[in-house]
């Protein structure tokens, strides 16, 4: 036998052994550039305490209502001496009306990787905004025996953020209960989100039951007007139900309807105008005239004329 030991084996695993303490050495190597690399940025963030700046275009903006939001960033960039470009970071933080002709003034903001904020202002308009305003979806006519809100039937729509029934608020004028006979005087108000704030007083009719027994649909119930336009009631007459039948009153009123009007609309001047409409039909009885059964219905047109 020989009395040397087997020298291949022991060479091979000396080779592993250095392989590995290579690698380790290796390993260690990027371990510490990464914790040095490391270190330096986040005290590069430690120091880094300006905050970037936002450039803004000397173009006047002016955007659509309809426009995405992002239209009114167009021609708004912002930099950082640390971080380069951060364009990416700004944000509308806010919008504000400042003219009810569609002047907003609108809030930016901008961040760096350190957490530093700028902020700047711009003005500029929305070229097609308008006002919010109410709707109804049945007159303001309830009967004393019932209980109702009077809400119930009012909303309002925005050219920014659409239906906004939600956000209407009734005041009501005057001592009396909103549940007594009569008219009674109400403010109505809403918001926007641009902080528009619109109110307007229309009256509540509070009436006896059993006075009409036929039901008179108007096409609105609510219109608002530009000043010295043309204003016709009968143009707003839509059907009338009496007895479970229904007749169209949009073509005019057919045979045996009449139609009785109180109160005038002056489109020269602004304001708020009220019409109330009593429509008969006439059911008649050709062989004895003393049998004729008339048949009543009764509604309320709101016209605001703005100015």
């Amino acid at each position: 036998p020989s009395l040397w030991p087997n020298r291949s084996g022991v060479d091979e695993k000396r080779r592993e052994t250095m392989k590995k303490r290579n690698w380790l050495l290796l390993l260690l190597i990027v371990l510490c550039l990464a914790a040095f690399f490391g270190y330096r940025k986040l005290d590069q963030l430690r120091t880094d305490t300006r905050a970037p700046q936002i450039h803004i275009d000397e173009q006047p903006l002016e955007v659509s209502v309809r426009d995405d939001k992002s239209a009114l960033l167009a021609g708004v960039t912002a930099s950082d001496n640390v971080d380069g470009d951060v364009t990416a970071s700004l944000v509308v933080e806010r919008v504000n009306l400042t003219d009810s002709d569609g002047s907003i003034s609108v809030s930016y903001a901008a961040f760096d990787s350190a957490g530093n904020v700028a902020k700047a202002k711009r003005e500029g308009r929305y070229t097609d905004y308008e006002r919010p305003r109410f709707t109804l979806n049945a007159p303001l006519v309830y009967t004393v025996d019932r209980s109702f809100d009077v809400l119930s039937n009012v909303g309002a729509v925005d050219a920014i953020d659409g239906d906004i029934q939600h956000r209407v608020r009734a005041t009501t004028k005057g001592t009396s209960s909103i549940m007594a006979l009569g008219s009674h005087m109400v403010q109505f108000q809403v918001t926007n989100s641009l902080g528009d704030t619109v109110s307007e007083t229309f009256p509540v009719e509070v009436i006896s039951s059993g006075i009409y027994n036929a039901a008179l649909e108007l096409t609105d119930y609510l219109v608002y007007l530009p000043k010295d336009a043309q204003f016709y009631p009968a143009q707003y007459l839509k059907s009338f139900t009496w007895l479970g039948e229904q007749d169209s009153l949009a073509g005019g009123l057919p045979t045996d309807y009449s139609m009785r009007t109180r109160g005038t609309v002056q489109t020269g001047y602004p304001g708020v105008y009220t019409v109330e409409y009593r429509v008969t039909f006439t059911d008649r009885d050709e062989k004895n005239p003393d049998f004729d059964r008339k048949y009543t219905g009764y509604s309320k047109l709101i016209v605001v004329v703005e100015g």
